[in-house]
Formats: structure tokens, sequence, C-alpha cells
């Protein structure tokens, strides 16, 4: 059923409206911790003495979960999981399942890409000789897709995606677009970080020359009192800002300091700014790129050569004679004393910043937001920020530590949270689309998902793989939706890119995913222009067999049966029993219409969810 515009727009100040003026309904369960997560689970009381210092708090360890909590859990922890998977966790539990993900073997994002990309310049060459050599961003998004939906380290690919927007390079400018090398191999430095030391990311964030480009520290050059030129302080800033410490003193539960009257403390001034600057001066490309041109081989590096001319997925290499020298003050007040080598003063300067009490909560929060809600309470913050203080073996910025205490938090896995006002998020419209394809094992002719998401999601829903606007990314951890969420002291990141015209795309562009095509892949070769091109003959495709099936096999509850099961899939249970009402009505309706099938059954009750705010906030 083709929905009219009028009909899709009602449809879609519904769903923004269901969001804030009506409860969500959940289902209540007094007999048992979460859902079905009593099994070994030990609660542990407040000291006797009254010292209540340490944390006393259930932090879900130990849960072993049933469908609904599995498919919630999964949902947090990754970008999307079939039934099957469901019921894996639900068996193994929490704590296997990350013992499991933490350990499981991967390939790199680069080494994706650059599996595709000789095919790629192969198949564009065999219709336009000489051409096709460009590399192209859109590549790093077949890796990206290709990986999120395909490989089991589903953990490491959720992880990588919170990170990223974080840490945010966006390669959207004209510059970065043809470097889709360098967009996977900076986003390997989330995706294989995941699982290390933020220390580590940190820097390995501020020696690749996609970021060098993105926040112009590349090329950085030290004061030229005759010219009255500075260092550029662009990333200086960001790296304090966006990467660290944030704005203002933290305690580690995220609330702010306050000073004698009350106000919040800055972190650091333009002074500091400035300072820090100096750090990162004479900075420039590791390694010359060879497919750009082979004659580099062998050739010195030269500090001020062009961006295309240097391999971006080699770090960034200091020139001393450009490094600003003499001693730095930074915003702690700590000294990077004179006399150093350049890369000495960026180590002294990252191990200050990585060092300072701020990083943990304000990670902290950051990460909660992206994975679990978008408003967690000051105590999940504190809980999660001790993590990363300190792992339990004394070491600090670990971070399996941090998403384990992210995922296992009881605010994440007490189901009890569900009805609390301030729990949930609204889901990106990435994760959308990556929740129906990997739930219903997307596939094409040629095993290739060649998603170009810019020119799709990120024109119509203003989300695309490392698409961001600004290293501010698509949102802001800080916007709140200003009736409903700002008066009540609370934040609704997704929200900033959630309105009329994102709404009715998504509508629209979900129907089609479901009943046409889940996205066009870009397999075949643009007849005129060196370039890849729409392959109507490899059309993706889901697989709704099992679903399909269920409404073969019972007639009479097939679609009461079948909406329980995209319930499990897709709501975590969630889906409230009007909102069910009003499917399974319009299902009936359709059953009753001998022009459809049992395939156009699911289609629609699909559509219907998806379109739901049931489904659209993850609680």
């Amino acid at each position: 059923m083709k929905r009219t515009q009028p009909r899709v727009l009602i449809t879609s100040f519904f769903l923004v409206f269901c969001l804030y003026h009506s409860p969500i309904q959940a289902q209540i369960y007094d007999d048992h911790f979460g859902k079905g997560n009593d099994i070994g689970v030990t609660i542990t009381s407040s000291s006797e003495d009254g010292d209540d210092s340490s944390n006393h708090t259930l932090n879900g360890t130990g849960y072993v979960l049933d469908l609904e909590g599995a498919s919630r859990f999964l949902h947090q922890a990754s970008l999307g999981a079939n039934y099957e998977e469901i019921q894996y966790v639900a068996q193994v539990g929490v704590n296997q399942w990350l013992d499991e993900q933490f350990a499981m073997p991967y390939s790199t994002y680069l080494t994706d890409y650059q599996s595709i990309y000789p095919g790629i310049v192969s198949m564009i060459q065999q219709i336009h000789p000489g051409d096709g050599t460009k590399k192209d961003r859109s590549y790093a998004s077949f890796a990206f897709y290709e990986k999120v939906l395909k490989d089991n380290d589903v953990l490491r690919n959720k992880a990588a995606f919170a990170l990223s927007q974080i840490l945010v390079v966006s390669t959207r400018s004209i510059d970065l677009n043809g470097h889709g090398d360098g967009g996977a191999s900076y986003y390997d430095v989330m995706y294989e970080g995941a699982f290390g030391n933020y220390r580590d990311m940190l820097e390995d964030v501020t020696l690749h020359l996609a970021m060098g480009y993105y926040l112009s520290h590349w090329k950085n050059k030290k004061s030229d009192p005759s010219i009255g030129s500075l260092p550029d302080e662009n990333y200086a800033r960001e790296i304090m800002q966006l990467f660290s410490i944030g704005l203002y003193e933290l305690n580690n539960d995220g609330t702010h300091k306050l000073d004698a009257n009350g106000n919040s403390i800055p972190t650091y001034d333009i002074t500091d700014v400035q300072e820090l600057a100096k750090v990162f001066t004479g900075l420039s490309g590791g390694a010359y790129d060879l497919d750009f041109d082979p004659n580099y081989a062998g050739q010195p590096l030269e500090f001020s050569k062009p961006l295309n001319h240097f391999d971006m997925t080699v770090p960034m290499v200091m020139w001393e004679e450009h490094h600003e020298q003499g001693p730095k003050v930074m915003f702690d007040g700590s000294i990077i004393p004179d006399g150093q080598t350049g890369m000495e003063d960026i180590e002294d300067a990252l191990d200050v910043l990585f060092n300072h009490p701020n990083v943990g909560p304000f990670l902290a929060r950051r990460l909660i937001q992206q994975m679990v809600k978008s408003n967690p309470t000051p105590a999940y913050i504190n809980r999660v920020a001790s993590a990363f203080n300190n792992n339990g073996a004394g070491v600090r910025g670990d971070m399996k530590a941090v998403f384990r205490a992210i995922l296992t938090d009881s605010e994440a896995r007490d189901c009890s949270w569900i009805d609390d006002p301030r729990s949930g998020k609204l889901r990106q419209p990435i994760e959308r689309l990556t929740n129906l394809f990997r739930a219903f094992d997307i596939d094409s002719p040629s095993g290739h998902l060649w998603f170009k998401d810019g020119s799709v999601l990120g024109e119509q829903l203003e989300q695309s793989f490392q698409g961001a606007p600004s290293v501010f990314n698509f949102f802001t951890p800080f916007y709140a939706e200003e009736t409903y969420v700002a008066p009540n002291d609370m934040v609704s990141p997704e929200f900033q890119i959630l309105h009329a015209v994102t709404t009715i795309q998504y509508l629209n562009g979900m129907e089609n995913a479901v009943k046409v095509t889940p996205f066009r892949n870009q397999t075949a070769v643009h007849a005129t222009k060196p370039q890849l091109d729409n392959n109507n003959s490899d059309s993706p495709f889901l697989d709704f067999s099992d679903e399909i099936a269920i409404l073969d096999n019972d007639p009479v509850n097939g679609i009461s049966t079948l909406l329980d099961r995209l319930d499990i899939i897709l709501c975590q249970g969630q889906l409230s029993p009007n909102t069910k009402t009003i499917i399974i009505d319009a299902l009936n309706q359709i059953d009753g219409n001998n022009n459809f099938t049992s395939e156009d059954i699911v289609h629609n009750a699909l559509y219907f969810i998806m379109a739901s705010p049931d489904y659209m906030i993850l609680l």
C-alpha cells in the first residue's frame, strides 16, 4: 500500500507528538529483577558503619536474560541483531557474550577498503580505460556497511560508531572526498582502539593526517614575529572541548564544580588555547602516496607538499624546524619544558589532557548517550567514570572496562528504569536502517553491499557515514527540544535532526526499504562517467522466510504471533498494547484482501512497527 503524502504527514506528526504527549506504555514485571534477570545476581547493601564511599550497586554482571532483555541489551550493544542472535544472548548471558566480543578476531576497515578498491578500479576501467582511480569517500562507506551488516564483531562496531561521533572527522570536504583510504584508516582509530586505551586513541587521532587536515594542525607552523603569524588554534581548542576535558570542571558524576559564587568553573581560556596550539606545530605527512605518483618512491619527504601527495593511512611526523620551541604552560598550570623535541611536547601535552579528572565523566556521559540513554543519572556517570579512572587493576583509560560498565550497569539492565521519564533515546537514522538490515540478514546476488549513503541518508535524514556537517557531529549532546524536554532539565540530542522533512523522508524511505529494495546497490559502472552506478539486477534483499512461515502455518493466530516476534526483534518487547491493537486491526484488514500475500502482510507489519514511537525510542 503506497501511502499518500498527506497520510505520511499525519503519521509523522503522530510520531513526534506521541513521544512527548503520551506516556510510553511499558510492560511491568513485579516478580523478578529486570526481565528474567534474577538468576545468579547478588545484591550488596551499604556497609553497616555508614561509610558509603564504595559503590554498593548492582552492576549486572550476573544477568541471565529472557528474549526481551536480550534484545534490549543487543540494541544498546550493537547496530542490530536477528532473532537467533537474541536467542544466543538469552542463552549465554551478558558476561559471556561480552567476553566473546572482546576476544573476537577482526579485520580492519582499511583492510576491507583495500580489498574493495582494486576491484572497483578494474570495473570502471573496463568501461572507461585509464579512469576511475579516485579513492572516493563512498568506498569507505561500502566497507562500513559490509562490515557492520556481515561481521560478528558487533560490539566493536557499535563502540566505534559511538566514538566516531565524539572524535569527529567528516570526509564531506572537497579535499577529503577523494581519500576513502584516509577515511577508512581514520575510522580504524576508533574501531581498533575501542577495546584499547583512550590515551593511545588520543595520540592516534592527533597524528592522523585526516584529523590534521580536518582541524588544521597539518602543516601548522611555529610563530613568525616578522610577519605576525601565530600557530593555528583549531585542534588545540577542539581536543580540549570535544575530545577530553570539556568546557567546565566536572565532578566524577558529571555535575559541574562550582566556585564560591555558585558559578561553573571553566577548564581553560584563550591563553591556554594559544599555549597548547604551540605544541601542535611542525606536523606533516609521514609518507608519500605512491598511487598518486609512483615517482615519489625513495624521495625525501617535504613538509609543504599538497594533501594529495601524502599517504593518509600513515601517521604524521614531526619537522623540528617548524615546531614552536620554548616552554608551554598548560591549562592546569603544569609546564612543558624547553629543549624537548616536538614529539616529546605532544606526548607531555596528551598526558596532561588524559590524566585530567574531567576525562572520565566527560567521556562517560557521551558514550552512555550514544549507547543507552540521553539523560543518564549522575550515579550512572560516576560508575562509568570510575571504571575509566581505574579498571580494577590500576589502569586508567581501559575502554573495555568502560564499555562493560556502560552495558552492565543497573541503569542499563534493570527494566524498572524503562518507566523512568528520563530514560530512553531516539534511535539515530543509520541505526534504524542497520537494525532492519541485520535483523533480516540482508544480502545481494553479488554478495556486495555497496551503499552510497551520502546521497540517501545524508541528504534525506541528515546522517551518513563520516558525513557530519562539522566537528560538532550531526547533533550536539546538549540539544534539548524546547517545549517538553528543556523545561524538564533534560536533553534530546538526536531530535536536533528529527523534524517534519526528515520524518517524512524516513517514513517514505523505510517503506521503500521494506517493500521494494533496502537500497540501490552501487555495483554497476556509469555509462558515461568513470564512477559506479546503481545496479538494478543486484538489488539487496531481506530474508523474511521465518516470518512468512508463521503466517502460512497458522492462519488463525499467525498475525498475532508474527507481531510478537517482530516486537522482540525490533522493539525489545516494548510494543505497547495500544500500538499492537492498531497494527493487528490494520493487518487483519489487509489479510482480508485476496490480492495480498503473506509477504505483503510481513512488509506492512514491519513498516507499521518501524514508523511507531515504540520502535523509534530505544528504552
